[in-house]
């Protein structure tokens, strides 16, 4: 079955010259400047020199670690400190997982380092402000989620990086997990037959005691912050068409502050399939699942991936966790198709070594020009941001 590799990319273009500002020591905060109009190009065969910027996101320690683990594709040349940045977050990061490597302003990644690609890693709220600058500037980088409260600082990124064919990666998780690209290919290819549920859940038990006002901080709690993750596939198994309603139902997780948006339940409503995605706070993360179903059959894994090689917190430090081997794919067919017999079929995928490693190194072939960047997803990622905050019961002009 064809990869979906093809279809978890994205390219955006853009890029601006550097006007000084006060500002832009602090590591989050960043100036404009007039546009400049050269096209990217390939680095050709040669480690990407890299810039973390920001340590604050709960992902930065795990694309840290995972591009220190393919340096023959990766060279960190720095990273930018913001963890004074007074934006929420999750927990205050260890800076000394990085002290090992220079440590620099904004300033000095654009007029001094300039890097061939910078991995975007500062708070949740502070992401597309920066995102947007380094697109101005014409630097590829990945970014990670979620993409901004509305539409519009995303789609000024996607508008100007359109124009300059500059590699853009957004840092949806399971991009590079080989049993849910099967699983929508499989919805995709009709294996399945024709889908009438997506359900979903992406529950944990991270965060401690600050987790309540962390989620609370943002609109749609923990759908702005992890349903996103769901819906970016959950579009393609239905081939990208746009659900008919999107909204959610949200409560507190039991045991926190009234109001607070923590356990919630997403529905996304096309004309003959429901989608239901659930997260809750005080959950048990190595359950988290997918489950298709289709006329022809069903398609379920549980896990959906090795949860002892996430690099922040799970809720589960110190305990003992079962490792999966394998993740394991259990399809269900009403009638034998192609390769796949009736009844119960059981696909094994190795358990990744890196949540991150696999997107990364993808992006590495993109930058060095060994693969073209894949266009038709610059569109994909708009409409998954699109129906996130429809998720969240925000209002769409």
């Amino acid at each position: 079955m064809k990869s979906l590799r093809t279809l978890v990319w994205i390219v955006l273009l853009g890029g601006i010259s550097w006007v000084p500002c006060e500002a832009a020591e602090t590591g989050t905060s960043v100036p404009t400047g007039e546009a400049a109009k050269e096209q990217w190009q390939p680095t050709g065969n040669r480690k990407i020199r890299a810039v973390l910027w920001g340590v604050v996101h709960n992902h930065a320690r795990g694309k840290f670690d995972a591009m220190r683990k393919l340096k023959d594709d990766y060279e960190i040349v720095g990273w930018v400190d913001d963890s004074a940045s007074t934006a929420m977050r999750m927990t205050d990061p260890k800076l000394d997982h990085y002290k090992a490597y220079p440590k620099l302003t904004p300033r000095e990644v654009f007029d001094e380092v300039k890097p061939d690609l910078i991995v975007v890693e500062v708070s949740n709220s502070e992401l597309v402000e920066v995102a947007l600058e380094c697109a101005r500037r014409g630097y590829p980088m990945h970014m990670d989620k979620p993409l901004g409260t509305d539409l519009q600082g995303f789609k000024e990124m996607s508008d100007i990086c359109r124009r300059r064919n500059i590699p853009l990666q957004t840092g949806y998780m399971f991009r590079a997990n080989e049993a849910i690209q099967f699983a929508v290919q499989a919805a995709r290819d009709g294996l399945l037959g024709e889908i009438f549920a997506i359900d979903a859940d992406l529950n944990h038990s991270y965060g401690g005691a600050k987790y309540p006002e962390y989620a609370d901080a943002y609109p749609g709690g923990t759908i702005y912050l992890l349903t996103c993750h769901v819906i970016e596939y959950a579009l393609p198994m239905m081939r990208d068409a746009m659900p008919d309603r999107t909204y959610s139902i949200i409560k507190p997780a039991p045991g926190d502050p009234a109001g607070t948006p923590n356990n919630t339940l997403t529905i996304l409503e096309w004309p003959r399939c429901v989608a239901t995605i659930r997260v809750c706070s005080k959950g048990y993360q190595p359950c988290r699942h997918l489950r298709v179903d289709g006329t022809d059959g069903t398609l379920e894994i549980l896990p959906i991936e090795d949860f002892t090689k996430v690099k922040h917190t799970t809720g589960l430090d110190g305990k003992t966790v079962e490792t999966p081997r394998n993740i394991t794919v259990r399809l269900h067919l009403k009638k034998a198709k192609g390769q796949y017999r009736q009844g119960l079929n059981q696909i094994d995928f190795p358990s990744a070594d890196d949540r991150y490693a696999g997107q990364l190194a993808e992006l590495a072939q993109i930058l060095r020009g060994e693969r073209p960047n894949p266009v038709e997803l610059y569109d994909h990622d708009l409409r998954v941001h699109q129906v996130s905050l429809q998720a969240c019961n925000l209002p769409m002009e």
